[in-house]
């Protein structure tokens, strides 16, 4: 085990997604360790109010030695803006001593290693989260051609929703002149559905997952392609 290079995750307490999914398709060369803040239902005030928590999720993942760190809520590093994720992110290296990303950073990234400049947004949020996604996006300078939300604020119930239903949400928002897809949200099954998207419609598609994941191994310089799981993955290692 003293060989492997660790990741950690500062995840919402309700994630029931990334932990899985990172198990899964990680190479064996790394393991995933994760703390929790607490997270009880998606609202901008609930969200502003996890970041409370920061400082401590950070110095209980630091124990572990990470290699590199995300703070892995897409909403909750974008609700406050862009100096809102930049703190996040020094807060966590000051703790931490390694190099850190939230899911918002690493979606800016990843949607410029794409190509992606005009971008449709698939989300769970309600239309207050949408709000300030957008702002976020356009404000990195992205055109956001389209976003649509599934107004949900309970964590059981998004828990229920499927791949399909990510899926077809996603395809809502792909509009002739949307160069590709963000499927937005640590705690969603967009990830499962990156690669049918791009097989059906012929545009890159990026979820919070596999934004997250590809910065963290970018911060490592991990370079070999990964398959399955859309260009992102595969193309830009």
């Amino acid at each position: 085990m003293t060989d492997k290079i660790r990741l950690g995750l500062i995840l919402p307490s309700v994630n029931v997604y990334m932990e899985p999914e990172f198990n899964r398709i990680l190479p064996e060369q790394f393991t995933v360790h994760a703390t929790r803040v607490l997270l009880t239902k998606t609202t901008p005030e609930v969200l502003v109010k996890m970041e409370e928590q920061l400082e401590m999720a950070a110095t209980l993942i630091a124990s572990v030695r990470p290699a590199a760190v995300c703070y892995a809520c897409t909403s909750g590093s974008f609700i406050k803006g862009m100096e809102w994720d930049q703190g996040i992110i020094k807060k966590i290296e000051e703790i931490c001593g390694c190099p850190a990303v939230t899911t918002s950073s690493a979606m800016v990234r990843a949607l410029r290693a794409v190509g992606i400049k005009r971008v449709g947004v698939a989300t769970p949020y309600i239309d207050a989260i949408n709000v300030e996604e957008k702002k976020f996006l356009e404000a990195n300078g992205f055109t956001v051609t389209a976003i649509a939300g599934l107004q949900i604020t309970d964590p059981d119930y998004l828990h229920e929703r499927t791949v399909d239903e990510a899926y077809q949400l996603a395809r809502s928002v792909l509009t002739e002149d949307t160069d590709g897809v963000f499927i937005s949200c640590t705690d969603f099954p967009g990830l499962a559905a990156v690669e049918r998207l791009e097989r059906d419609t012929g545009k890159p598609a990026v979820s919070s997952n596999t934004a997250s994941l590809w910065a963290l191994l970018q911060l490592l310089g991990y370079r070999e392609p990964m398959l399955g799981l859309g260009r992102l993955l595969r193309e830009c290692l």
